[in-house]
């Protein structure tokens, strides 16, 4: 058995994703098409205050239309570093800083159809530095919590959202 495809198809772009349509064949014979979305990479981070907190984010989620508690990320813009962008992200959703971010893991989020990655950082040192700069369609707010009660948080479902369970997860597993 052997699985062609063709050529993606762009059938609709937006501003944080784009549609492909790519042609399948299955042994020759062209089978219905797969739809793909494309994304920019993302990145995530786990930043831990000098008193062992953890910096998240509690905000409006307009897939579930549900208030989500997360670590702060988003969109690692085109050509920028992925551990900048995850401090810069800490800044404008946060207003903490940290002075740098160590890579933890780099995950695809849903391969079945997404073709982008997410790089999921840690930053210890974070530091209060000012007011968060929301983009237009953000608004969160700032939770820190002990380290040692994320465990619980992750069991209890206080955090849902995959992609962060799946860092913090890694985290607690290699500390």
């Amino acid at each position: 058995m052997a699985i062609t495809l063709g050529p993606p198809v762009l059938r609709a772009s937006y501003r944080v994703f784009s549609v492909y349509e790519t042609p399948v064949t299955k042994d020759g014979v062209a089978v219905r098409p797969v739809y793909t979305l494309e994304h920019p990479d993302w990145c995530n981070v786990i930043a831990i205050t000098n008193d062992d907190r953890v910096v998240f984010v509690r905000q409006l989620r307009f897939g579930t239309r549900e208030m989500s508690l997360e670590l702060p990320g988003g969109m690692i813009d085109p050509g920028e570093d992925p551990a900048a962008a995850s401090l810069r992200e800490l800044r404008e959703e946060t207003g903490w800083e940290a002075p740098r971010a160590e890579l933890l893991v780099v995950t695809h989020p849903n391969p079945a159809f997404q073709k982008n990655k997410l790089c999921s950082f840690v930053a210890r040192g974070a530091r209060l530095a000012g007011p968060p700069k929301f983009d237009e369609h953000e608004e969160c707010e700032t939770v820190l919590a002990p380290l040692a009660d994320v465990p619980r948080m992750l069991d209890e479902g206080d955090i849902v959202h995959a992609l962060d369970h799946m860092a913090l997860s890694t985290f607690l597993r290699r500390r």
